[in-house]
């Protein structure tokens, strides 16, 4: 009888660990969706000023970084983050789904398609946000920060997946007809629905009321200040996002300078430009997946923050001095590869600085620094084109090498070692 339950649950770890890989695997369909087709339909297809758009996508990810604290401790408190996740997917695939089809005549038309898109994104990164609080129970025993590699590398390898769908759907070839580019979200918004849809069935990824959570009668945000001081007493919480602030604003700006830089420099167009940059996914999919491989602990992850992150300021300020096609890739694919190992490890062990009853939590508050950081790495662009720098691209590329080099000493003020090797619980 204990073999026969011993198995069971093995069975039901595996369902839920593959539900929790699923979802990674089919997210970025609509990460990738959203700059390189939705952007380009609304501002040049449909004639959005392109500032009026970007002032809602930045309101739309400030919402969720204001509002994803508070709606993780009451998913937690409340034992509803699988409530939470469910409709947050839905409601976003409903949207990405009609997006195509909302009239576009006239300026109150593209007004609410402006507005439908920045409502579907909130949702979309509101269940990345939960999705993220079921990383220990996905792990179930297994190492934390591996299992959020391996979900990082199936991450990137089905968002390349998920492009090439989309292209082959927006050039006509697989409808004819079928052609303009807000198809894409349509196709996007079907692969993130069924991969999403295991996790809607996986007992095993949710929370069981079990009374060892006391909810704070003197409302959320005093919750979350008590959490937080917690979290910082034991592991010095504020340093390691402060690092994730560094880290996440170096990745994001020289993602979004990529493409110009490598444009500029070579002079590569169109389907030379996205095959590079598809060489640059596979590359973040193999640093991803050699950490997944390497299974560190709290010692080695640690040593691993801090050298690659090392590596990945280096390297930066390497890249803007770089003036040949194969110079370029070699230190794209570089970048790649740094980040693709950086950031599964900060996720995985940033989900072991809180207690595992408050992953919710835990995830607002990262995800509140991530929609922060995005924002400074953008900036640094127009403030390199005001500066009428010669190399402006050059100029942003090293500016976010000298930002990941401050986070090294960020992050060694943070208390790695104290890390346990393994914190997933049964529940």
């Amino acid at each position: 009888m204990n073999a026969r339950t011993q198995n069971g649950m093995d069975s039901a770890t595996r369902r839920a660990r593959l539900a929790w890989y699923a979802y990674d695997l089919g997210n970025t369909a609509v990460e990738f969706a959203i700059p390189l087709y939705l952007t380009i339909w609304v501002v040049s297809d449909l004639g959005v000023d392109a500032r009026l758009f970007g002032l809602a996508s930045a309101i739309s990810s400030w919402a969720i970084g204001l509002s994803g604290p508070y709606i993780g401790v009451h998913a937690d408190e409340t034992y509803s983050r699988r409530r939470w996740f469910v409709a947050s997917v839905l409601v976003a695939s409903l949207l990405f789904l009609v997006l195509p089809q909302l009239p576009t005549a006239g300026q109150p038309a593209l007004i609410s398609v402006v507005v439908a898109a920045m409502v579907a994104n909130y949702f979309f990164q509101l269940s990345s946000l939960i999705y993220n609080a079921s990383m220990l129970q996905a792990a179930s025993g297994a190492n934390v920060v591996s299992v959020s590699s391996l979900g990082l590398a199936l991450s990137f390898l089905g968002g390349a997946a998920g492009v090439g769908i989309m292209q082959l759907v927006v050039s006509g070839r697989v409808v004819p007809g079928v052609n303009g580019r807000e198809n894409a979200l349509t196709v996007a918004a079907l692969i993130f629905l069924g991969c999403a849809l295991p996790g809607f069935f996986a007992e095993r990824l949710w929370q069981k009321k079990n009374g060892r959570i006391v909810p704070s009668s003197r409302g959320l945000h005093r919750r979350i200040a008590e959490l937080w001081r917690e979290s910082s007493r034991e592991h010095k919480a504020g340093w390691f996002l402060a690092g994730y602030f560094a880290l996440n604003s170096s990745i994001m700006g020289i993602t979004l300078y990529l493409p110009l830089y490598i444009r500029s420099v070579t002079g590569v167009e169109g389907a030379g430009l996205l095959a590079a940059s598809a060489v640059v996914v596979a590359a973040s999919a193999v640093g991803a997946g050699f950490v997944a491989l390497l299974r560190p602990t709290g010692p080695q992850v640690r040593r691993l923050v801090l050298f690659g992150l090392t590596l990945l300021g280096l390297n930066a300020l390497a890249f803007s001095f770089v003036a040949t096609l194969p110079q370029t890739i070699l230190c794209a694919c570089l970048h790649g590869l740094l980040s693709g190992a950086l950031v599964p490890t900060v996720r995985g062990a940033f989900a072991q600085i809180f207690r595992s009853e408050y992953q919710a939590l835990a995830f607002g508050l990262f995800g509140a620094v991530q929609r922060v950081s995005q924002g400074l790495g953008a900036a640094l662009w127009p403030l390199a084109e005001a500066a009428q720098a010669e190399r402006s691209a050059a100029l942003g590329v090293a500016a976010m090498g000298i930002l990941a080099l401050l986070g090294v000493p960020l992050f060694a003020r943070s208390r790695f070692n104290t890390l346990p090797e393994v914190v997933a619980e049964r529940q």
